[in-house]
């Protein structure tokens, strides 16, 4: 088993650290790894004559390491949206279940946000720390 495999397998499980409520969620309260990847997940009615509503949305995301598209597991948010995945430094491309996917860099020590809203928009994220 790869290093990076191990490390992955010892922190798939999402750790949600305190609650969020709709709409006051900080995904830095709910950290509890250093380097890697983590994010919210929401969902946007786009259906409405009004304000639309939004919220969090449970999703399941596979990560892959670049190149070669080496299959590094899966992650899956709370209830609350919150997922986070330590990884080690490199090139991934993370993927919703439905294909959506973007690539991001994890470098030494970095945390990289990623979110993705469940809608008819982008999909994917990278909000400003």
């Amino acid at each position: 088993m790869t290093q990076r495999l191990s490390l992955l397998l010892a922190v798939l499980p999402v750790l949600a650290i305190g609650g969020m409520a709709c709409g006051d969620s900080n995904p830095l309260d709910s950290l509890s790894i250093s380097q890697g990847v983590f994010g919210l997940t929401t969902y946007a009615d786009d259906v409405c004559t009004g304000k639309c509503d939004t919220g969090p949305m449970s999703m399941t995301f596979s990560l892959l390491a670049l190149p070669g598209e080496t299959d590094v597991g899966s992650v899956t948010s709370t209830r609350e949206g919150f997922y986070e995945v330590a990884l080690e430094p490199g090139r991934y491309r993370i993927c919703t279940t439905f294909e959506r996917c973007t690539e991001f860099v994890v470098e030494e020590g970095q945390l990289v946000r990623l979110d993705y809203e469940f809608s008819v928009g982008p999909g994917w994220s990278a909000p400003p720390r």
